[in-house]
């Protein structure tokens, strides 16, 4: 699941504070006094920023963190794992004395040699 975008986020709070303001005002309907309500909305509200802010920082690590895991999955070892997990495949052959070689003698499994 891809992480929400500013102007996701921003729809998904207008819904929140829409759905708040009407809560709030039936509340007050019933007998919720002004003060609490008025209350009630500011810290919706605080909480939605928060919300906000904690995806946007979110989004500003996985931007970072996705890049270096690239790198790592990329490599070759990497990639011969995960040839060495894949069901359908029977074997996988390095050739002797190459560094190749000396990777696929380090990953347990008996598919890749």
């Amino acid at each position: 699941m891809n992480m929400p975008d500013q102007a996701q986020m921003q729809s998904i709070l207008r819904h929140v504070y829409t759905a708040t303001a009407t809560a709030l005002s039936v509340g007050v309907i019933m007998g919720l006094s002004q003060g609490d309500a008025t209350a009630i909305g500011a810290a919706v509200q605080q909480i939605g920023e928060g919300v906000s802010r904690i995806v946007a920082g979110i989004s500003t690590i996985v931007a970072v963190a996705m890049p270096i895991w690239a790198a790592i999955s990329a490599s070759r070892k990497s990639r011969l794992k995960a040839l060495d997990a894949d069901p359908e495949i029977a074997k996988i052959v390095t050739v002797p004395g190459t560094e190749a070689h000396k990777e696929a003698r380090e990953i347990p499994g008996n598919k890749v040699t």
